[in-house]
């Protein structure tokens, strides 16, 4: 009897543990339990957000598909591999950028050592329950993208010329689609652990955490790629060589072969497809292998090594002139911004969707303004996520009345970096090239509309950042997209009309930029003396919840 109660023993810790870490996949093991609730409840709404876009696509599609009914074969076969393309691709992107994401919890780490290490667990079933959460997580995430896409791959099923049967079409691609969604998720997840284990420790600890944001900024880019991705259909029918360097194309090939093709140039795709799946499905099981058997070692040495910019006072540039409350609050962003992962994943995931939307503007004028918009959104978005809610009592415990507008304002300059430095980055040599010196007028405009936009990004800010909880999803979706729409049309309207009236007229761009200066300034001095007499937010509240205002006898 007492092997049988040990097994259910562990059996029901392992089972524990893998409700424990996929719990924790959603969390990102920083929400409160009211924040997790209401990224659960976000997320559900996410699907059904997923399964209109499968129908939204599908719509478009239809016309398209209407005037492929009566093309010759070999059209309508061109067609359907270009959309073959994007409906192995599709899914492909969003499993990449979900995997980069969550990166931190693909393997075990520190936390999990310090946590469960002292617990009568066996390693094995630690190692177990990650992955079996991980790998119910993904199987999610792939089912739900795959029955989104469900519509468009009936619609691509069906013509007169005699295409296969809709079942074994359905089947291949769920095979090919789960294969290479798989070969994606193997894929990040070897360059996370290999990473982790090559640079997380001493002064490279940062390392890992700056090449997941370049991977996950790649992959946001990207994203305008695959969804013309369509359009390679002809590339692919003539066996365009390039084609060999893209990851969909493998599986497509699969899916050709699986289907009865026995044409070299198939066979040759779905040969890479399957080397590079087992390629790393062996280095992603090499890693887990060197963690499971030197787990301690590894976490005890990542644990002594020296924290990278400890001393920060020359990496960051001292300012001798601000107060203890400014130096304490500005340090303190960045180095969390440094050493975080998942913040910094978060700026330059978002960030670089407004990069690739600004270089794809046809309107130069328009473009820094873009990635101002963007880069507000950005860099709130990452201030408002809490590092460790749980630690804030040091912060409620020294709050000060007399500090709060000091430690606000070093808000306003970090946000004041991101806000106006990446557009003028962007504009100088953008309006430069288009008008020469006559475009300093411009660039002065864009860099006084990014002073002026720094309110609006900051307008109920009450927070040191990463110290409050966050509610996820406190609005309707439908009223921010509306809001921020109409926020992005008028920025961009405004500032492109401003800045090509200040181009090569210079007393209308003096007169323009005293106005705007005068109007950043008023705005700023009121911003401050509003956060001089309002407590800081240390618990999230609802759009609805009545703010409570503290004034000062």
């Amino acid at each position: 009897m007492k092997p049988k109660i040990a097994i259910l023993v562990r059996d029901r810790a392992g089972w524990r543990l893998t409700q424990h870490f996929f719990r924790a996949l959603f969390d990102f093991g920083l929400l409160t339990q009211a924040g997790a609730d209401s990224l659960t409840h976000l997320l559900l709404g996410s699907v059904g957000g997923f399964v209109s876009a499968g129908l939204l696509i599908t719509y478009l599609y239809l016309g398209k598909y209407a005037l492929l009914w009566g093309a010759p074969a070999e059209v309508h076969r061109r067609a359907v591999l270009g959309d073959d393309l994007m409906l192995v691709g599709l899914p492909m992107l969003v499993v990449a950028l979900v995997t980069v994401i969550i990166g931190e919890s693909l393997f075990p780490d520190e936390r999990d050592f310090r946590v469960l290490g002292p617990l009568p667990v066996r390693k094995s079933t630690l190692f177990g329950a990650k992955l079996a959460a991980l790998a119910m997580f993904t199987g999610l995430l792939v089912a739900v993208i795959h029955a989104s896409l469900f519509p468009l791959l009936l619609l691509t099923s069906i013509h007169p010329n005699g295409q296969p049967a809709v079942l074994s079409r359905l089947v291949v691609w769920l095979l090919t689609g789960a294969s290479a969604s798989l070969w994606v998720l193997l894929a990040v997840a070897a360059l996370v652990g290999v990473s982790t284990l090559t640079l997380a420790h001493g002064r490279w600890r940062e390392l890992p955490g700056l090449l997941r944001s370049a991977v996950l900024g790649m992959l946001v880019v990207a994203v305008p790629f695959v969804l013309r991705l369509p359009d390679s259909g002809g590339a692919f029918a003539e066996q365009a060589d390039w084609l060999m360097f893209l990851p969909p194309a493998w599986f497509v090939g699969l899916q050709q072969v699986l289907r009865g093709s026995r044409d070299p140039w198939f066979v040759q795709l779905a040969g890479v497809g399957l080397a590079a799946l087992a390629a790393a499905g062996l280095l992603v099981a090499a890693t887990y292998a060197v963690l499971f058997r030197r787990f301690e070692y590894l976490m005890l040495r990542s644990s002594r090594a020296p924290g990278a910019g400890s001393r920060t006072d020359a990496a960051h540039g001292r300012d001798e002139q601000a107060t203890p409350a400014f130096r304490g609050v500005f340090h303190f962003t960045l180095l969390t911004l440094r050493r975080s992962q998942l913040h910094q994943g978060v700026l330059a995931g978002i960030m670089a969707c407004g990069l690739a939307i600004a270089m794809r503007s046809t309107a130069a004028m328009a473009a820094p303004f873009t990635l101002m918009f963007i880069s507000g959104l950005a860099v709130r978005a990452t201030l408002v996520l809490p590092m460790e809610h749980r630690a804030n009592w040091i912060f409620r415990m020294t709050e000060d009345g007399n500090a709060r507008a000091e430690q606000q304002r070093a808000v306003d300059r970090l946000v004041t970096w991101c806000v106006v430095g990446a557009p003028l980055a962007l504009a100088l040599p953008t309006l430069w090239g288009g008008t020469g010196p006559r475009s300093l007028g411009a660039v002065a405009i864009v860099a006084l509309t990014g002073f002026i936009f720094v309110h609006v990004v900051l307008a109920d800010w009450r927070r040191i950042p990463f110290t409050s909880s966050y509610l996820p999803g406190k609005r309707f979706a439908a009223h921010s997209l509306v809001v921020g729409g109409a926020c992005y049309l008028l920025l961009t309207w405004a500032g492109s009309y401003l800045a090509a009236a200040a181009a090569g007229n210079l007393r209308r761009a003096l007169a323009i930029a005293l106005a705007m200066a005068s109007l950043g300034w008023l705005l700023r001095r009121r911003r401050l003396a509003a956060w001089s007499l309002t407590p800081l937010m240390f618990e999230d509240e609802l759009a609805d919840q009545p703010t409570l205002v503290q004034l000062r006898q």
